[in-house]
């Protein structure tokens, strides 16, 4: 019963001795020392005279571990870069224990470097003003006038091979859409060479046609004008009406060219024809109509049939192209 009683107070004073303790105190943190770039690069140069120092004068080696405690920062153009020092630390505590060259090389290989990067960011940017003037000068010559981003048509040709492209995609897969679409390109550069050939061919055909009707080299005149009725009439027989027209209004400028009205010229247009015949003229108005009738027509491409050929030999008959 002693024993237990004893124990159970032996427990109490341990107990209080335990909660009257003082608690360990923290340890303190250092704040970190703030620099300008200036004083940033002095700060190295007295690490590396220190560094070299070493071990023969301790006191300042302290200083400096001291100095080294939770870091730096360096404010420079407006910006905070922050220096971690942990390692400067233990670099110089292990010179003050031991001397070791590669120690304090290293360190000081380390601190030259800080150094030349603090010097290589200290020094101003090159002006550029004067490569941009030379530039601009260089941008405003004549052959790069036509230098320019994408325009509004080349923003839709773009929309539209895309579109073209997922299409293809959406019916052919990915993988086949790159083949499909250059067969799709070849064939509608195909068909527009075939497009430009056919009118280019048509083109060829009419014009020659125009020069078998009416020759170059000699004048309207040279054809009597019932022979042009002649064959007016002939192509009026196979259904060919515009041709039929055609020959009709050069019937009428032979009548009048044989009977002095303007001077034979075989480059002269219907329009100059026309400007030839004075206002006061009677054949003034028949002319007129017959221009205008060819140029439907002919120039025009308008469809003509039977009426409109009866209607260009009556107006023939007021200019007096009357057959026997």
């Amino acid at each position: 019963m002693l024993v237990a009683r004893s124990a159970v107070l032996q427990f109490l004073v341990c107990l209080c001795v335990v909660s009257v303790a003082p608690a360990d105190q923290a340890v303190p943190t250092v704040a970190s020392r703030s620099f300008s770039l200036r004083e940033y690069t002095a700060e190295l140069d007295r690490l590396s005279t220190i560094a070299r120092q070493l071990p023969g004068n301790a006191r300042p080696a302290d200083s400096a571990i001291a100095d080294l405690r939770g870091g730096w920062k360096v404010q420079a153009q407006g910006q905070t870069f922050n220096v971690s020092t942990g390692w400067m630390i233990d670099q110089f505590e292990k010179l003050q224990r031991l001397l070791d060259n590669e120690v304090r090389d290293r360190l000081l290989q380390r601190i030259s470097a800080l150094k030349a990067d603090a010097e290589a960011f200290q020094k101003a940017a090159p002006d550029a003003v004067a490569s941009h003037a030379i530039l601009n000068q260089i941008l405003a010559r004549s052959e790069f006038h036509q230098v320019h981003g994408p325009t509004w048509l080349d923003r839709l040709k773009f929309k539209i091979a895309e579109w073209i492209f997922r299409l293809l995609t959406r019916f052919f897969g990915s993988s086949s859409a790159p083949v499909v679409g250059r067969a799709f390109v070849w064939t509608l550069v195909s068909i527009a060479v075939l497009v430009l050939a056919y009118y280019i061919y048509r083109t060829m055909k009419q014009n020659a046609r125009l020069e078998t009707l009416m020759p170059e080299v000699l004048p309207v005149s040279a054809k009597q004008w019932p022979v042009w009725m002649a064959e007016a009439q002939a192509a009026a027989a196979k259904g060919l009406w515009r041709d039929a027209i055609h020959l009709a209004y050069w019937a009428g400028i032979s009548f009048l060219e044989e009977r002095g009205w303007w001077r034979p010229d075989q480059a002269r247009t219907p329009r100059e024809y026309l400007r030839l015949m004075p206002v006061t003229s009677e054949h003034r108005t028949a002319l007129s109509t017959l221009t205008h009738q060819l140029e439907v027509t002919w120039y025009g491409n308008q469809k003509a049939g039977p009426d409109a050929f009866a209607e260009t030999l009556a107006h023939l008959e007021n200019l007096g192209c009357r057959q026997l």
